[in-house]
């Protein structure tokens, strides 16, 4: 098994129905030419009475109700896309062969997990909308031989065996070899390679040898590789501005499965996307989506998508949408031998990462104390994927009275004396300082713009209530209160 070719029957047909979904379920035929020279090229299994090769005219005729269309060329291109990046799963030398064909270089790569693989690409390119069969075999040719006769997958071990009984024409004859072979009795290409290849040269000349080798399987070559995606950005423009989300989603949704297989097939996940919506008026909206957690999960880019997509409201019609990922390898880490995980960790960041696209990405996190003297500022972290061990008590107990800090601070009014504060006025306190301690005064980020300075007093009023209250460059407030 050096060889594998993946092969997407009525591949035009496919795409074209893979970008329209509202085609699927119906009588569909792909035409060539025009007028009564048009004939049909591609089939879908509703049509059953239409054939290939019928003429337009009499298929309609035959089929009532059926749907006649051309080849959609940006569809094909983008289902190509998705082909190859499938086929760079099994292993990183493709060659995009012909439309609806890839052939993999699998030399090196383990037999067993490969064809695990084989199926898995087929379950998961069918779920995206494209319908392939595998072959895997010692030679392209013959794995595209055996590709074509998959049920989905075929893996050629005797190749001998495999070819005796297939038609003649799968060696691909001229009309005067097929003709000459008719005449010989010969219809299968086991009667062919029985014959001595030498024979068959001397009767038939050097087309005849080649003939015969590609009967026999033989005919080799070299692949000619693609190179494999370096950016992993999908992008579609809109003939008509669409102003429904629907319309998006679907066109997201093939973007993320492209792209997700992309990144697998380079061994790469996604650490943030990036959604850009071109609009009518040529301005654009962008918005960047931090995943909790990196993946190539298409299942969860689309919750994080679909969730951000239904708060939006733009100015102008939609003429473009543009998704881009950006990579980061796969995190591996090995847990610890106590540590307590989530239960359902996916569900987990999912829910995380749609919080974020409602509210910010920079708002949804665990809070931990920020590393600075700056009081009581916080930052947002990413949380632990493993609930950390409780902390080891303190050497020594704490002293003194514990803050209870006001969230937010109250604003007021404060009343100096010639040294302190005298009288605390806000909506929520009124009083008389008779005690006061203080002031304590810090500053720092002095070399930055965001540069602060507070000074801080401890004052109990005549109600006996101890407060510490503080005064910034906007003004006095009440910070909280001492238990």
């Amino acid at each position: 098994m050096n060889h594998a070719v993946l092969f997407a029957p009525d591949f035009s047909l496919q795409a074209l129905r893979r970008s329209e979904p509202a085609l699927m379920g119906k009588p569909v035929v792909l035409a060539r030419g025009e007028g009564r020279k048009a004939r049909v090229t591609e089939v879908s299994a509703e049509a059953a009475t239409v054939a290939p090769g019928l003429a337009v005219t009499l298929a309609i005729a035959r089929c009532p109700g059926i749907i006649v269309r051309t080849r959609d060329l940006a569809a094909e291109a983008d289902a190509t896309r998705l082909l190859v990046a499938a086929a760079l799963t099994l292993a990183p030398r493709v060659e995009d062969t012909a439309a609806g064909c890839c052939t993999v270089d699998l030399r090196g790569a383990d037999a067993a997990q490969t064809e695990s693989r084989m199926h898995a690409c087929v379950v998961e390119l069918a779920a995206f909308g494209l319908a392939v069969l595998i072959g895997a075999a010692g030679t392209p040719l013959l794995a595209s031989y055996a590709a074509r006769r998959a049920r989905p997958v075929l893996i050629v071990g005797d190749a001998r065996k495999f070819l005796e009984p297939l038609p003649v024409d799968v060696a691909e004859p001229t009309s005067n070899q097929a003709a000459i072979l008719r005449g010989w009795g010969i219809t299968t290409l086991g009667q062919l390679t029985a014959l001595p290849k030498a024979e068959i040269g001397r009767r038939l000349g050097t087309d005849g040898v080649r003939l015969w080798e590609r009967a026999a399987g033989e005919t080799t070559r070299v692949l000619q590789l693609v190179e494999p995606a370096r950016t992993f950005v999908a992008e579609w423009n809109y003939e008509v501005p669409v102003e429904a989300m629907e319309p998006l989603l679907f066109r997201l949704q093939r973007f993320a499965e492209c792209v997700a297989l992309e990144l697998r097939g380079a061994g790469w996940v996604a650490e943030k996307l990036t959604l850009t919506l071109l609009l009518e008026d040529e301005s654009d909206y962008r918005r960047d989506f931090r995943l909790p957690e990196p993946s190539a999960d298409v299942g969860g880019w689309m919750r994080i998508l679909h969730g951000h997509l239904e708060t939006v409201r733009t100015l102008a019609r939609v003429t473009g949408v543009r998704l881009i990922a950006s990579p980061a390898r796969p995190q591996e880490k090995q847990d610890g031998l106590f540590d307590i995980g989530l239960r359902d960790a996916a569900a987990f960041w999912e829910n995380l990462a749609r919080l974020g696209a409602l509210v910010g990405d920079g708002r949804v996190g665990t809070p931990v104390i920020a590393d600075t003297w700056r009081p009581d500022v916080v930052a947002l972290e990413k949380p632990a994927e493993t609930v950390p061990a409780p902390a080891a008590e303190p050497i020594h107990p704490p002293r003194g009275l514990t803050l209870r800090r006001f969230r937010s601070p109250w604003p007021a009014r404060v009343r100096l004396g010639e040294r302190q504060p005298e009288e605390i006025e806000s909506a929520e306190l009124h009083g008389i300082v008779r005690a006061a301690r203080g002031p304590f005064r810090l500053s720092g980020a002095w070399w930055t713009p965001d540069r602060w300075a507070v000074e801080t007093w401890h004052v109990e009023l005549s109600t006996n209530a101890v407060y510490q209250i503080a005064r910034t460059t906007e003004g006095w407030s009440v910070e909280g209160v001492f238990d």
